[in-house]
C-alpha cells in the first residue's frame, strides 16, 4: 500500500507548478527591468529560487547552494534594492532549485511534517511547507499582474492543482 502524499506538500509542488507557469507566460516587457515599482519578473523569479534553494536544498538536506543563486544571494533577499537579473538565468535557477528539492519533498509524510526544521528557527516542517505554499503562489500572482500590465492573458491561477488533484 502506497502513503498518500500530505495535502500540504501537493499544494506546494501545485504553488511550483504556477511559479513556473506565470514565469513562462510572462512577456518579454515584462522579463527585463522593473515596470514602475514592482518587482521586475526576473527579480520575482530568482528570489523565489533562492527561498526554494535554502529551505528545502540547503537547509533540509544539507546540500551546497546553487551557484548562480549563492553569487547574487543579496540581490534577491527581500527588501534588497531592486535588481533585474537576466531572466533566463533566473528561470533557470529555479528549475533547478526545484528538480533538487523535489526528492526531499516528494518523501515528507505526516511524521516528517510534525519534525522541528532546525535550519529555520526550530518551526515544523509542515509550518514551512505551508508558508512556502503561500510565498510561492504568492509570488505566482505578482508574476501574472506583471504580465497583464504588459497584455499577458488572465493566468488562471491557481492553475489546475493536478497535485492536489491526484492527477499529477
Amino acid at each position: 500500500m502506497s502513503v498518500q502524499r500530505p495535502p500540504t506538500v501537493a499544494l506546494l509542488l501545485d504553488a511550483f507548478d504556477a511559479c513556473c507557469a506565470a514565469a513562462d507566460a510572462l512577456p518579454a516587457p515584462a522579463r527585463g527591468p522593473a515596470l514602475g515599482r514592482v518587482n521586475s519578473g526576473g527579480w520575482i523569479v530568482a528570489h523565489l529560487a533562492a527561498q526554494i534553494d535554502a529551505w528545502w536544498n540547503t537547509g533540509a538536506q544539507g546540500l551546497p547552494p546553487d551557484a548562480w543563486l549563492a553569487e547574487h544571494a543579496a540581490a534577491f533577499a527581500s527588501g534588497a534594492p531592486p535588481s533585474a537579473p537576466r531572466f533566463a538565468d533566473a528561470r533557470a535557477a529555479l528549475e533547478r532549485a526545484i528538480a533538487r528539492a523535489r526528492g526531499y519533498l516528494d518523501a515528507l509524510d505526516g511524521y516528517a511534517l510534525a519534525r522541528p526544521a532546525a535550519w529555520r528557527d526550530s518551526r515544523t516542517v509542515g509550518a514551512l511547507v505551508a508558508r512556502g505554499c503561500a510565498h510561492a503562489f504568492v509570488h505566482a500572482g505578482e508574476l501574472a499582474a506583471i504580465g497583464a500590465l504588459v497584455g499577458a492573458p488572465d493566468a488562471q491561477l491557481p492553475g489546475p492543482l493536478r497535485h492536489s488533484s491526484g492527477d499529477a
